[in-house]
């Protein structure tokens, strides 16, 4: 998508990843979706609190010797501190990686996770099936969108909650989020500080 201005403050925006379908101003921090005109604001947020981290939108590097571009991240809050997700430009295509104290996952395989049993009644060391795959759940907990920056592939207005569970299935990390509106399964990995290089 071309260059533009931000429909709130008029600064210059634009989109450098074709699947990206939010971006977040850099100066006034409106959300703006991604439309076949432009952009249609969705809210002014406060922007992200500073705190340490390997990336900030457009890191470059490589992760597992592939390479890779931080596009944007969305952070999470729950009780006793929070994570955050990046969105990469990953070898071609498209990932996320996620950070939460110094812990690092990598899942480049998105499902829908439609069929999901109630999640209310889901507890962690449960085994489901989801998706035609068997899914140990190792824990399972509640966040709050606290916000986001750059480019996203999918958008979480801040102050929602978010039922977030982290299993195993055969081998690979499993993340699922729900929201009312949705819920979707992750497929990745956990990974090394040392897979990750940033230029």
């Amino acid at each position: 998508m071309p260059a533009s201005q931000c429909p709130s403050c008029g600064a210059p925006v634009e989109i450098k990843n074709r699947f990206s379908k939010v971006l977040v101003c850099a100066y006034c921090g409106t959300h703006l979706r991604v439309s076949g005109d432009g952009f249609d604001a969705t809210g002014k947020h406060p922007k992200l609190a500073e705190f340490p981290s390997l990336f900030q939108v457009g890191s470059r590097g490589t992760i597992l010797g592939k390479p890779f571009t931080a596009m944007g991240r969305m952070r999470y809050n729950y009780t006793g501190g929070h994570f955050d997700e990046w969105f990469l430009e990953y070898d071609g295509g498209t990932a996320w990686f996620t950070e939460d104290e110094g812990t690092y996952s990598l899942y480049a395989e998105v499902e829908d996770a439609a069929e999901l049993p109630d999640i209310s009644a889901i507890r962690a060391g449960q085994n489901l099936l989801i998706g035609g795959k068997k899914v140990m759940v190792k824990e399972k907990g509640v966040a709050e969108v606290a916000g986001a920056e750059g480019e996203l592939s999918f958008y979480i207005v801040p102050g929602t909650k978010v039922v977030y569970m982290d299993g195993i299935s055969e081998g690979k990390k499993i993340s699922i989020e729900a929201t009312e509106d949705e819920i979707e399964m992750f497929i990745g990995r956990l990974l090394l500080s040392r897979d990750i290089v940033v230029q």
